[in-house]
């Protein structure tokens, strides 16, 4: 285990007992996925941080509320709801703040480097 990958479980960890009650949601890199035969592929521990998130109503798109509002609503919502929206972000901010919104503990799960030094 590197370093880097120790300060960061020890950072998710650090977050769990923080935040008992949040839920922890791993993000897996497409990197780590080379085909879709159905084996497991090794990952390793990247940063976790608590965020708010949801996921698009077809769930192909994780958002993060600290996204770009106009590019959330403009993604998530349909080209008639998005078109009906106000023009500017601070009128728009409502909502945005409306969205299912979920907090959790996520955890960036990367490439395990097996060969690099």
């Amino acid at each position: 285990m590197t370093d880097k990958e120790r300060e960061n479980r020890e950072r998710l960890f650090k977050l769990m007992k923080e935040n008992p009650e949040l839920p922890i949601v791993p993000l897996v890199d497409g990197e780590i996925v080379g085909d879709d035969c159905g084996a497991y592929w090794p990952g390793s521990w990247g940063r976790a941080e608590v965020k708010e998130y949801f996921i698009s109503k077809n769930a192909d798109k994780v958002f993060f509320k600290s996204d770009d509002v106009f590019n959330v609503l403009e993604e998530h919502l349909s080209n008639e709801e998005f078109e009906a929206l106000p023009e500017s972000e601070e009128e728009c901010r409502p909502y945005y703040d409306n969205l299912p919104w979920i907090k959790a503990i996520i955890v960036y799960i990367g490439k395990l480097a097996l060969f690099d030094k």
